[in-house]
């Protein structure tokens, strides 16, 4: 799961804007650690403090104070790494895409796994052609997570869009819906109708 969400911007940062609060984040350490994401896509050394000032209010003094709270929560690592020239301190975001996978991985609701979630990418990638947008990937996200549709239901509802040449998401949705709705009861069968006034018992 963290590889796509490693290759994948887009989501992150929706994803982070939606659920930063429930991922244990306050606003100014959300904007820091999006600012460490888009520069450092794995491991590089720290960054210039002025880098991270850029384009926000805090200061120098705030953005060290949120770097050690993210340090703390896990969400990134700086450690010591060995060079040609000696040492110096190495940051990596590893951690927060962990973080972020792990929270809209529908294994937290025992439902999926992984190996189901990254064969279905695939599955529709290669019979579309061509690689998920962000906006498509995220789409998929949501149906494993949040509406909380299977894999096979998913597959099964591309794959009938796909026999009517149709490639939409979108379309696919409405299909996913048409399949969950819940069916209507049956109507119940009216009575005859009894002319009573000449003599007719409902019971005939």
């Amino acid at each position: 799961m963290d590889k796509y969400i490693r290759n994948i911007t887009f989501p992150v940062n929706k994803i982070l804007f939606d659920h930063y609060s429930a991922l244990g984040l306050d606003e100014s350490e959300l904007i820091i650690l999006i600012k460490l994401m888009q520069h450092h896509s794995d491991t590089r050394p720290l960054p210039d403090i002025t880098q991270l000032i850029e384009g926000t209010t805090l200061s120098g003094k705030s953005i060290n104070m949120i770097i050690q709270q993210l340090i703390s929560k896990s969400f990134i690592e700086i450690y010591n790494e060995t060079t040609g020239d000696g040492h110096r301190e190495v940051l990596s975001v590893a951690p927060a895409y962990e973080k972020v996978a792990a929270f809209i991985s529908p294994d937290k609701n025992d439902v999926k796994d992984e190996h189901q979630i990254q064969e279905l990418f695939s599955f529709v990638e290669n019979l579309y052609g061509r690689a998920l947008s962000p906006s498509e990937f995220e789409r998929m996200n949501s149906w494993l997570s949040d509406s909380n549709y299977s894999v096979d239901m998913i597959k099964e509802s591309v794959n009938l869009a796909y026999k009517n040449q149709i490639t939409s998401l979108q379309y696919v949705e409405r299909i996913l819906n048409n399949l969950n709705r819940t069916p209507l009861e049956p109507k119940r069968e009216r009575p005859p109708v009894r002319n009573w006034l000449k003599g007719e018992s409902l019971d005939d």
